[in-house]
């Protein structure tokens, strides 16, 4: 009795590989996937079919991301050199200032050595130079006012600039708490895609005592 053989498994002919190897071994080479896998995918492979869908959401994912992410990568990098430039102008510029200080500090003393002097000339000068002490006098008595006034103003412009400073605490802090916030949820959805939790990233919120802190600042008076 003969036995039947099984047929084998009919297959789509493929008419273009044999004139594209270069390209096939180039598709395999550059991009990770081979026509190959296409074919036993095709067939039915799931473990085929599974690497070419991960490439596949791979790239969706880049063509996604990818720019934003460049992007950040420059502002980095931006950030970075605006950073080091402002440390080294700071640096700079307090190399000029402490020497500037240091020759006011050297020209009030010549100053004050030079009030001393004359504090003593005019007590020897008192007898023959009354009218001019007198004018001495009124001249000093004006310019006392006039500088109690600048530091009455120079005082209060300080207490604003520091009651500001204070009040724009919060605000300064939640800019760099969305940002951290905003790199976990990055992080999250890079690391896990679809599983992303982005429910359990604590968001901080310091815009909240803003409210209260006004009406601290009314009920202090200001």
């Amino acid at each position: 009795m003969n036995q039947i053989k099984p047929a084998k498994t009919p297959r789509l002919r493929n008419h273009i590989l044999p004139k594209g190897k270069v390209l096939a071994t180039t598709l395999d080479r550059k991009f990770g996937v081979s026509l190959a896998d296409f074919d036993r995918a095709i067939g039915g492979d799931v473990a085929a079919a599974q690497k070419i869908g991960e490439l596949a959401r791979q790239g969706r994912l880049s063509q996604e991301l990818a720019p934003k992410l460049a992007q950040a990568y420059i502002e980095i990098i931006n950030g970075s050199e605006a950073y080091n430039k402002a440390t080294a102008d700071i640096l700079l510029q307090a190399g000029k200032s402490a020497i500037a200080i240091d020759k006011a500090g050297s020209q009030v003393m010549l100053g004050q050595q030079k009030f001393v002097h004359q504090r003593q000339e005019l007590a020897q000068e008192f007898v023959l130079g009354k009218n001019t002490e007198n004018t001495r006098h009124k001249y000093q008595v004006n310019y006392t006012q006039i500088k109690g006034y600048i530091d009455a103003h120079l005082v209060g412009v300080d207490q604003q600039v520091a009651i500001l400073e204070q009040s724009n605490r919060p605000e300064i802090k939640q800019v760099a708490a969305d940002e951290q916030y905003q790199q976990k949820t990055m992080n999250e959805a890079l690391n896990k895609g679809e599983n992303a939790r982005y429910d359990l990233i604590p968001e901080k919120n310091y815009r909240g005592i803003k409210g209260k802190f006004q009406e601290f600042m009314g009920a202090l008076g200001f």
